[in-house]
């Protein structure tokens, strides 16, 4: 870790602990494994501006062995109202800028041990381009598609958004399959208009939610978390392309249709990253 890892842990920590409060779950080399891994991620993944502005990443995955996930379930819950606040505040006084609140999501992952957890970390959007405008180009041509948007799904994969409508359900008949019983068949789309994705739910039977909220239509905004079924999407924006930490979706073959579907089945390991110790 660099000079500045042990400062970043220290903070972070101290984020983590006047969070939890007095959950069981809360020990202290619990705190310790997560709050250095989560430093080197960040430091790894923070991007500087030409006038040397650091910009922490603003979306986070914290990977553990799927027997301690549904013990972390309360800790989760916790973190996503309290963690993230703390923490943005944290980081601003430090001198990092963030794309906004940091997001915290849970995900598991079987090839960890009971005693390991993964962090993975990235940007919803470029930090480096943070005016949110729509240009002379994009307002004229209004079906084009955000350059380089893209859904984080379960926090493990990603899924380029290229097409000016993009379908979303259980049915292979969409561009994006989700495999959940609370998924409607079809459930929802994203249509682009004027350089932006418009969220629509077709008469989904469990609704369709952005950020906690149900919504009918919204206008997406990098780093809004859509629930569809018990599926997190995540949805983000950036030039460079998705998160290198989360891979993309390699389809097998079959019809140009079911070229850029994902599904469950597809959501393998994620690739080599730092390991805490949770012990």
């Amino acid at each position: 870790m660099s000079e500045e890892g042990p400062e970043l842990s220290a903070i972070i920590r101290k984020a983590l602990k006047s969070s939890l409060g007095d959950l069981p779950v809360a020990d202290e080399r619990w705190i310790a494994a997560i709050a250095a891994s989560m430093a080197r991620e960040i430091i790894a993944a923070t991007r500087n501006s030409p006038e040397g502005q650091a910009y922490a990443p603003d979306q986070y995955t914290l990977l553990l062995h799927p027997s301690l996930a549904e013990e972390r379930r309360a800790w989760t819950e916790r973190m996503q109202k309290r963690f993230s606040v703390r923490m943005h505040r944290e980081l601003l006084a430090s001198g990092y800028q963030m794309a906004g609140e940091p997001h915290i999501s849970l995900a598991t992952d079987p090839t960890l041990g009971v005693d390991e957890a993964r962090i993975i970390c990235w940007h919803s959007s470029n930090p480096l381009a943070l005016a949110d405008r729509i240009d002379a180009e994009e307002e004229a041509d209004t079906q084009r598609p955000p350059e380089g948007a893209f859904l984080v799904v379960g926090g493990k994969r990603h899924f380029r958004l290229r097409k000016p409508l993009v379908r979303i359900g259980r049915r292979l008949d969409n561009d994006l399959v989700l495999n959940d019983p609370r998924v409607s068949r079809h459930h929802l789309q994203l249509i682009a208009r004027h350089g932006r994705y418009i969220a629509r739910d077709v008469g989904s039977t469990a609704g369709t939610y952005v950020n906690g909220r149900k919504i009918e239509e919204r206008v997406l905004k990098p780093g809004d978390v859509i629930q569809v079924g018990a599926i997190e999407l995540i949805y983000g924006e950036d030039k460079g392309g998705p998160p290198d930490r989360t891979p993309p979706y390699e389809p097998g073959g079959g019809t140009e249709a079911q070229d850029e579907q994902i599904t469950p089945l597809n959501m393998k390991n994620l690739p080599d990253a730092k390991t805490a110790k949770l012990g």
